[in-house]
């Protein structure tokens, strides 16, 4: 398995991992297939690492036979107060692949090139609580709630909630 930022070669297959992951795991995303099915290419080819951009992006993790088989996104703030706070999103491992490390992969690309960036000092994400692998994998790494949004998600006539976390770091450590 190799992990990569994708880049514009990648904007079908993650088109298409991206929608099927919005049918498969609904309430994993607060996006939704109905919404996202309707997005150009250009709109996917937006959100992945562009050749000026060496922050942002999604990272892809494909399968000694070059598949794309996960991926998560990281992006950093950009304003002022706000630019030592990363977020993580968007994470999401095929069915057949998950419980091999694909994901804790993932996760940890996206933790190492965070600490490689100068002045970062935390990293948040949400997962809804009923993601009980998801949530047991950041707790992993270190990651603490420290908010719960009660029914953050509504699909299907289902209300998710969702807990909000946090990995703290600086540099000097």
């Amino acid at each position: 398995m190799k992990i990569r930022f994708l880049t514009s070669q990648d904007i079908v297959v993650y088109r298409d991992l991206r929608l099927f992951s919005l049918r498969e795991s609904p309430t994993a995303f607060g996006s939704s297939y109905e919404q996202e099915s309707c997005f150009s290419l250009s709109d996917f080819a937006a959100r992945l690492c562009l050749d000026d951009d060496s922050v942002n992006g999604i990272f892809g993790a494909f399968s000694d036979g070059d598949k794309l088989i996960g991926m998560l996104g990281f992006s950093r703030e950009n304003r002022l107060k706000r630019v030592h706070i990363g977020s993580l999103w968007s994470m999401y491992v095929l069915p057949e692949n998950r419980g091999r490390g694909v994901g804790a992969a993932l996760l940890d690309e996206a933790l190492s090139h965070a600490r490689r960036l100068d002045g970062l000092r935390q990293i948040v994400l949400t997962v809804t609580t009923n993601n009980l692998a998801a949530s047991s994998l950041y707790s992993s790494r270190g990651f603490e709630r420290f908010g719960l949004e009660r029914d953050a998600l509504f699909i299907d006539g289902r209300y998710f909630d969702e807990e909000h976390l946090a990995l703290h770091f600086n540099h000097d450590a």
